[in-house]
């Protein structure tokens, strides 16, 4: 599923002319086919991330990601040492500082089309509410990353008329899966958690990475108990962690433990930018 929609709100626009990778070099201006299916259809994958510095982080584990996509979807995949040389001349071609965003777009025609542009850290916390229509887990894009949106993108349109910033779906089961944009995580008190990938989440660089080292574990969730939980966040690549300040009526204040998972989270990332 696509989440560039309130990343893109992020993103310096106004900045030099972007240089873009196509296919096989560096070029100024992309033009898009008016025949073929990738684009026409939303028919591809893709992969978004933060540069530091312009250093892309966990750029395998997003590589690795976007193979399983292209399989799964039976798209072909260029050669990965293609990719990677992609990533390293738009980045010295679009160098940026602090942050920026690298999206790797590949679409079933056989295009790559590979971006880096600054990216704004956002401030404030999240609203979130449930979206009125069911994820199912066993849906054929489930856990692919993909740039089809149209399902996302009607309901993060009708959160954001009522006054919400992002929209958390729940699969057929009533569990809790994830929002538009990332995945979620929550603290009762005792653990962060996470929905597993069975309730038909996407497997999430950052959260797998907050799995692996920072003990967040898999859980199931419901609407009625998120409302409970101590803590609300998303997570992505791209965003690391973003606070919840509220979910449908209530009210979350930033706690200690959301705010050292937050900082200790950042501060590994700067250590550890290809985990």
């Amino acid at each position: 599923m696509g989440r560039d929609r309130i990343e893109s709100a992020n993103i310096d626009w106004n900045s030099e002319l972007m240089k873009i990778w196509l296919n096989d070099r560096i070029v100024e201006e992309l033009t898009l086919p008016a025949t073929g299916g990738g684009w026409l259809l939303g028919d591809g994958a893709f992969e978004s991330l933060r540069t530091y510095d312009s250093k892309p982080f966990a750029l395998q584990r997003h590589l690795e990601r976007l193979a399983q996509t292209a399989k799964s979807m039976e798209i072909s995949l260029p050669e990965l040492d293609l990719i990677r040389t992609g990533v390293r001349s738009v980045i010295q071609e679009n160098q940026v500082s602090p942050f920026g965003r690298l999206r790797i777009t590949l679409v079933s025609d056989g295009n790559l089309v590979i971006t880096h542009v600054p990216f704004n850290l956002e401030a404030k916390g999240l609203k979130l509410t449930t979206s009125h229509s069911i994820q199912f887990s066993s849906r054929l894009s489930a856990g692919l990353k993909t740039i089809s949106y149209a399902e996302n993108s009607m309901a993060l349109r009708r959160a954001q008329r009522e006054g919400f910033d992002d929209v958390v779906f729940v699969n057929e089961h009533g569990q809790i899966v994830e929002t538009a944009l990332a995945n979620i995580i929550w603290f009762d008190g005792k653990d962060w958690s996470t929905p597993s990938l069975a309730s038909g989440c996407l497997p999430g660089v950052t959260r797998s990475l907050l799995i692996e080292n920072f003990g967040v574990r898999e859980a199931e969730m419901t609407p009625s108990g998120l409302i409970e939980v101590q803590a609300l966040a998303i997570t992505s690549s791209v965003r690391e962690i973003v606070p919840a300040e509220k979910y449908e009526s209530k009210l979350f204040a930033l706690s200690k433990p959301l705010n050292q998972l937050r900082d200790s989270f950042h501060a590994w990332v700067l250590g550890n930018l290809e985990p």
